[in-house]
């Protein structure tokens, strides 16, 4: 008999290498030099609110993380910090605006997930946007001077591990069991203050095609949301979904 196991969650990979364009299978341990990184074509600059500069406000931050399909469409933002508000609408306000050409890995457009951080500096008129295209937690770098609200948290910092309320099983069929055995799929994902699954993405698959229903089904689960001392936040697990052989 064969099965698929799920272990436990686990945390922090990677958030690049998702599914590409092309039939060849998904995978991580790409050669060196083989990637390239996503353009962001600022069409128009991200505006400093000015509500804050007549209250005396000049400078601020938010940061984003931010998924760009392979067709070079954003199709989530998930804004994990900020020092107002008012900054983290006009990132974004400006993200809905701008244009971007997918990252590619051995040039196959790839969906990927990075960070964006903004820096806001009125007295410079300027807004200055730094991308991370691998995420790490260290989500208080960058914005020591700055009060403000941090909403990215590392699971053994939250209240207790975050608990499924809804998990739906990949549709795998009996071919897909029989053929993969021995193979694995890696799905990383945050899990929002409401509890819901944002940006699922790869960080292996050994098949394209059972890596497709592993992310599609890890998309539909829901948790209670996640806490930092009594107050909702996000955070990023990984699930491995594993095929086994077994005895019959």
């Amino acid at each position: 008999m064969i099965s698929v196991t799920s272990q436990r969650f686990f945390t922090f990979l990677l958030c690049i290498f998702l599914i590409g364009a092309s039939n060849a299978p998904a995978r991580t341990g790409v050669p060196a030099g083989s990637i390239e990184g996503i353009d962001i074509i600022e069409t128009e600059p991200a505006d400093f609110p000015r509500n804050l500069v007549n209250a005396g406000i000049t400078h601020g931050w938010t940061n984003v993380i931010v998924g760009i399909d392979e067709h070079g469409e954003l199709y989530d933002i998930l804004v994990i910090g900020y020092s107002l508000p008012a900054f983290a609408q006009s990132a974004f306000a400006a993200l809905h605006k701008w244009d971007f050409k997918p990252a590619r890995i051995n040039g196959k457009p790839v969906t990927t997930v990075i960070q964006l951080n903004f820096t806001f500096d009125h007295a410079n008129n300027g807004v200055k946007v730094v991308t991370f295209q691998t995420l790490d937690f260290t989500h208080h770098m960058g914005n020591t001077e700055s009060e403000g609200v941090e909403k990215l948290f590392r699971l053994d910092e939250l209240d207790q591990i975050p608990v499924p309320v809804h998990l739906v099983s990949p549709a795998y069929s009996a071919e897909d069991m029989r053929r993969n055995a021995g193979k694995k799929v890696t799905v990383s994902f945050y899990i929002d203050e409401s509890g819901n699954v944002r940006l699922p993405t790869l960080t292996y698959a050994d098949d394209e095609e059972i890596a497709r229903k592993a992310l599609a089904a890890v998309a539909q689960w829901q948790f209670e949301p996640p806490a930092y001392r009594g107050k909702p936040v996000i955070t990023k697990a990984s699930q491995e979904f594993l095929f086994t052989a077994k005895d019959k």
